[in-house]
C-alpha cells in the first residue's frame, strides 16, 4: 500500500513538471530612480492642471524622488498550436496605493498588473487575448518622465481585449480589437451611473480599429534604441454609454455643479469616440545598426469626445470629460443633458544621436478643450463642475546617455503652461497672504528631473 502511495505521489509531482516543460520561461524589466524639483505642486506625470501663477497653495516648489516605476516581466514560450507559435506576457510595476505618498520611509507601494495577455502567431497573423495597449499607443516620446505626453499623443489603454493584427503586402498592417469600454466620467461631479467606472454602463464594448504602413523607404532612425523605419497609421476608437439628464445649481464661483434630482428616470446614449494619425519619419537615417550621427521627427494628433475612454488623460481628471446642454426650465428648475467634452491635440517628437552612447529628445504637446459656449448659465453648452482648464502645453528637453545597454541615465528640463476658461474667485482668510482679487486663469510650471535606469 505504501508503495502505491508513493507511486501516485511521484506521478502527482510529476505532472507539472512535464507541463511546464513544453514552456520556456524569461524576466525581464528594470530597476528605476527618478528625482525631480517642480516649481509647482503638480504629480509625478505633469497631465495635473498647474496650479494658477496667483493661487499661494500652489506655486511653491517640491522635490520628490521614486523608485515604484521599477517593473518585472515575464515571457512564456509554449508550444505550437494550431501551426501557431503561443507566447504570454505579464508585466507589473508598483505605482499601486500607497499609504501616505512620501511621508513613509517604507513607502507600502503596491504591485499593480500592466499586461497579462498571450497571443498567437501565424506569419502574417497575430491573435492576443488579454490586458494589453490598444491600438493609439505608437508614439511615446522618449522623455525623462513616466508616461510622457499623457494627455497629447501617449494613450494609456491597457484594457483587457481581444485583438487581430494581420499583415499583408509586404508592408502594410490592419488591427482591430473588441474591449473593455472604459469609463471617462468623473461620477462625484457628473449625473453617470456610478457603474460607468468600470464599464459596466456601457451598452457595446469598445472598439478599436488602426491601419498602418511601414517601409524602409531611404533608411532608419532610432526608436527606443532600436532603428525604426519610415512609419505612418490611423487609428479609431468607438464605444457607447449611457447617462441621464439632471438639474444643476450654481457654486460660490458662478459655475455649474451638479445637483441629483429624484424621481428623473430618463436615458440618453453618449458615445466617446477618438482618431488618431501619426507618422515616424528618420530625417537623418541609417543602413545598419550604428545609430551614431541619426535623427527622427514624429508628429502624431488627435480629435474625439470623452477621449479619457481610450486612455488620453485629460488634464485634472475632475470632471472635464462633460458639457451641459440645456433643456429647458420646469417649475423655475433648469434642466441639463450632459454632452461629452470635445477635444482635440498632439506632439512633436524630435531625436538626435550624437554618438551611439549620448542622444536628445526634445517633444512639445498641446491640447485643447473646444465647444464650450460659455462658463456658465443656462444656454448652450457651458461647463459642467468645478474648475476647468481651455488649453495645456508642454515642452521636454532630454538628455540620455546610455554607456552601455544595461545602463541609461538622462536629464531632463520640462516646462508647462495651462490656460483656464475662468478666473475664480479668491478664498477670504484673515492672514495677510491670503487673496482678496480673483485667481489668474494661466499657471506656468518648471521641473529638472534626472533618471537612472537599470535594465535586466
Amino acid at each position: 500500500m505504501k508503495k502505491i502511495l508513493v507511486f501516485v505521489l511521484a506521478l502527482a509531482l510529476a505532472l507539472p513538471a512535464v507541463a511546464f516543460a513544453k514552456a520556456e520561461f524569461s524576466l525581464g524589466g528594470y530597476v528605476k530612480l527618478e528625482g525631480y524639483w517642480d516649481s509647482s505642486q503638480n504629480n509625478a506625470y505633469m497631465y495635473a492642471a498647474v496650479a494658477r501663477d496667483n493661487n499661494v497653495a500652489g506655486t511653491h516648489g517640491h522635490f520628490n524622488m521614486r523608485s515604484q516605476e521599477s517593473r518585472i516581466n515575464f515571457t512564456i514560450k509554449g508550444p505550437k498550436v494550431f501551426g501557431a507559435t503561443t507566447t504570454g506576457f505579464i508585466e507589473m510595476d508598483f505605482d499601486g496605493t500607497t499609504d501616505n505618498a512620501n511621508v513613509s520611509s517604507s513607502g507600502t507601494w503596491q504591485a499593480r498588473v500592466r499586461h497579462a495577455m498571450f497571443r498567437l502567431n501565424w506569419p502574417d497573423t497575430e491573435l492576443l487575448f488579454g490586458q494589453y495597449w490598444g491600438l493609439f499607443d505608437n508614439y511615446i516620446p522618449e522623455s525623462a518622465d513616466d508616461g510622457p505626453m499623457m494627455q497629447y499623443t501617449t494613450a494609456l489603454d491597457r484594457i483587457p481585449q481581444i485583438r487581430l493584427t494581420q499583415k499583408f503586402a509586404s508592408n502594410w498592417t490592419v488591427a482591430g480589437l473588441i474591449g473593455l469600454p472604459l469609463n471617462s466620467y468623473v461620477t462625484t461631479t457628473t449625473p453617470y451611473s456610478g457603474l460607468a467606472n468600470n464599464g459596466s454602463a456601457a451598452e457595446t464594448p469598445q472598439l478599436q480599429g488602426m491601419i498602418m504602413f511601414s517601409k524602409d523607404l531611404w533608411g532608419k532612425a532610432a526608436y527606443f534604441g532600436h532603428p525604426k523605419p519610415f512609419t505612418v497609421s490611423v487609428s479609431a476608437g468607438w464605444q457607447r454609454s449611457i447617462s441621464r439628464y439632471s438639474n444643476l445649481g450654481v457654486n460660490a464661483f458662478g459655475q455649474n455643479g451638479y445637483v441629483g434630482t429624484a424621481g428623473i428616470i430618463n436615458q440618453k446614449f453618449v458615445t466617446p469616440w477618438m482618431a488618431q494619425a501619426g507618422m515616424f519619419i528618420p530625417v537623418i537615417p541609417t543602413h545598419s545598426a550604428n545609430l551614431a550621427g541619426t535623427a527622427s521627427i514624429m508628429p502624431s494628433f488627435f480629435v474625439g469626445q470623452g477621449c479619457e475612454a481610450f486612455g488620453m488623460l485629460n488634464v485634472g481628471m475632475t470632471g472635464q470629460s462633460q458639457l451641459a446642454h440645456y433643456l429647458g426650465t420646469v417649475g423655475g428648475i433648469n434642466y441639463f443633458d450632459p454632452v461629452l467634452m470635445r477635444r482635440f491635440g498632439g506632439a512633436v517628437n524630435a531625436q538626435y544621436y550624437f554618438t551611439n552612447q549620448w542622444f536628445m529628445n526634445v517633444a512639445y504637446g498641446l491640447t485643447r478643450n473646444y465647444g464650450v459656449d460659455k462658463t456658465n448659465g443656462v444656454t448652450g453648452d457651458s461647463l459642467l463642475g468645478a474648475d476647468q482648464w481651455r488649453t495645456q502645453e508642454e515642452v521636454d528637453a532630454t538628455l540620455w546617455y546610455r554607456p552601455v545597454q544595461a545602463l541609461k541615465f538622462g536629464l531632463m528640463y520640462s516646462y508647462v503652461y495651462s490656460n483656464y476658461f475662468q478666473k475664480t474667485a479668491g478664498v477670504a482668510g484673515t492672514g495677510p497672504t491670503s487673496p482678496t482679487s480673483d485667481l489668474s486663469n494661466t499657471g506656468h510650471e518648471h521641473r529638472v528631473e534626472f533618471v537612472g535606469i537599470f535594465y535586466f
